[in-house]
């Protein structure tokens, strides 16, 4: 395991058991979007050059509008770090079928050491949320799901089957 993705797995427990002992109230199976990310995510540590550029600080945009150029490519979200970021942050990639990612928002020496840790979903699932949701991200849209991917885990029609077992998912 890479440095980075032991910092990055590290600093998303964290977060996930920090939030667990404040979310008293909530009876969801999953507290916390990390716990849910750490359930169903799986790492993601080689990253190829991006054959485009999105805007910076649009990832979920970004990785959405992608979908509709590069049928090739799979919508990931999780959580992601680079050598110089000492959290792990909410972010949006695309992966090819050799589990490359390619990100069209963080590019260049700025990003150096970027690590991930997320899941791939489904694109019919992808378009479904955007449009239930009107937003581009799906895990920090939950809220505008009734919180339902928090209080039950995913459907087996949000996983991407080449990239997650069946076994794993909420029937």
């Amino acid at each position: 395991m890479s440095n980075n993705l032991d910092r990055l797995l590290e600093k998303i427990k964290e977060q996930a058991d920090l939030i667990d002992k404040l979310n008293t109230r909530s009876d969801f199976h999953y507290k916390s979007t990390q716990a849910l990310v750490l359930e169903y995510g799986q790492p993601f540590t080689i990253k190829i050059k991006p054959p485009f550029k999105g805007e910076p600080k649009s990832c979920f945009e970004n990785c959405y509008k992608a979908l509709w150029d590069c049928p090739q490519l799979s919508y990931c979200e999780g959580f992601a770090i680079d050598d110089d970021l000492d959290l792990a942050v909410s972010h949006a990639w695309l992966v090819n079928d050799s589990e490359e990612v390619i990100d069209p928002t963080w590019f260049g020496k700025k990003f150096k050491g970027s690590t991930y840790f997320g899941v791939v979903f489904d694109r019919e699932f992808v378009m479904e949320m955007a449009e239930k949701t009107r937003s581009y991200g799906i895990l920090d849209s939950d809220y505008m799901n009734e919180h339902k991917l928090k209080r039950e885990g995913f459907p087996s029609s949000a996983l991407h089957p080449i990239f997650h077992s069946s076994t794993s998912v909420v029937e």
